[in-house]
């Protein structure tokens, strides 16, 4: 029977993404904020980081694959990945065309995912 090997340096590796787009999501809400409050410029700037959103995001299905075929975790955040990457990639093109009532509801949703799972990201232990 051969043992199988489990790496380290995955879970800091997912931890990292998945705090860098909880970041990420939380900002776009504060630049949304900022321009519903007049900051016009605010828009310019949510746009930019929504882009960087997709980006992290599609950084953390990497590592989250990572995490479960090397570092021994659990499958469910890839799927989460994935789906926060679609969801992430949906909110650019309703956001630019200001479809507002279902840009602004997936983008709750999509906060409090991301919250909860960078909040399990750092209580996950092997």
């Amino acid at each position: 029977m051969t043992a199988t090997v489990v790496a380290r340096w995955p879970l800091p590796l997912f931890r990292a993404t998945a705090t860098t787009a909880a970041v990420l999501v939380f900002a776009q809400a504060a630049l949304a904020g900022g321009f519903m409050a007049g900051h016009f410029e605010a828009l310019a700037m949510h746009s930019r980081n929504g882009g960087l959103v997709a980006v992290v995001f599609l950084g953390q299905l990497v590592c989250a694959v990572l995490l479960w075929r090397r570092g021994g975790g659990p499958a469910w955040p890839v799927r989460t990945a994935v789906l926060q990457l679609v969801i992430a990639a949906g909110l650019i093109p309703l956001g630019e065309e200001r479809v507002l009532a279902v840009h602004i509801p997936l983008a709750v949703g999509l906060s409090i995912g991301t919250g909860l799972l960078v909040s399990w990201a750092w209580r996950w232990q092997r």
